[in-house]
């Protein structure tokens, strides 16, 4: 886990973040798991970046895919007057619904989509939403994820924010580990009991740009450290080599902060697709 996740996160932020996942606590799926410790910094820096400033949050319509019911906990625990529906995967559900964002000790009925966000449109109609948050969700897809990305676009309003977060593959943990011999992914691992949720392809910044700008989408796209500390020997070592390495894009969390500047562009951009 990184060090100090909290540091340089805005108090209101950092104060609703700490209350949600205290120090050595975790309200994970199961007694086992603690991904939402591990996932401390990423979410304090999603909240970060929407509460920055440049597009208001008060009275917007916003919209999270494939919610971990803690951001919309968040923010509704910052006191934001914020209109936010869900999407789910649960796909017994009828396309549009309630679902209850639980998180810690509080709970929120919210509006729902239930879809597959690969094969099935979201019932909403263009032009809906203000800000989409889609964090952690990309890598998950296996099919077309351009079919998602072509949806928010619909859905968002012109000029409209899309925050995304992914794991960054070329992380320099990723780095370290092929100079290794193993595989530098962060959760590809194939489940005992045959679960298919894990990570089936994981982006570099390259990647992730080319696959924004083609889904119609402009802004900053960077990464940051936000599961682990870096591991810098190796990079190290390559620069005292000769190699020129930007440190920059080695962070193992890519972040995207982008607005809806056009429809597509490329339904099926290359080399994401073949």
């Amino acid at each position: 886990m990184i060090s100090n996740p909290l540091n340089g996160i805005q108090k209101g932020v950092a104060d609703v973040i700490e209350r949600l996942i205290p120090e050595g606590d975790d309200f994970g799926w199961d007694g086992n798991n603690v991904y939402h410790s591990t996932h401390k910094r990423r979410y304090a820096r999603t909240l970060d970046i929407l509460f920055d400033g440049s597009v208001p949050v008060e009275g917007a319509k916003l919209l999270e895919i494939a919610t971990s019911s803690v951001l919309p906990v968040a923010i509704y625990d910052m006191g934001v007057d914020v209109d936010i529906t869900v999407t789910h995967f649960d796909l017994a559900q009828k396309k549009s619904g309630t679902y209850t964002a639980s998180y810690a000790d509080k709970s929120y009925d919210l509006p729902s989509y239930f879809v597959d966000l690969e094969t099935q449109k979201l019932p909403a109609k263009d032009n809906t939403f203000d800000i989409v948050l889609c964090c952690e969700v990309l890598e998950h897809l296996d099919v077309d994820p351009m079919f998602m990305l072509a949806e928010l676009n619909r859905d968002l309003k012109p000029g409209g924010r899309l925050i995304l977060t992914t794991p960054n593959i070329t992380s320099s943990r990723g780095l370290w580990k092929m100079l290794r011999g193993i595989e530098p992914y962060f959760f590809m691992q194939y489940h005992k009991d045959g679960s298919p949720y894990r990570h089936n392809y994981e982006y570099s910044h390259g990647g992730l740009s080319t696959l924004l700008a083609a889904a119609g989408f402009e802004g900053d796209i960077w990464t940051e450290d936000s599961f682990e500390n870096p591991v810098l020997e190796d990079l190290n070592l390559l620069e005292a080599a000769g190699f020129k390495i930007n440190k920059e894009l080695l962070g193992d969390n890519l972040f995207a902060s982008v607005h809806k500047k056009s429809n597509i562009v490329d339904r099926y951009p290359s080399p994401i697709y073949v």
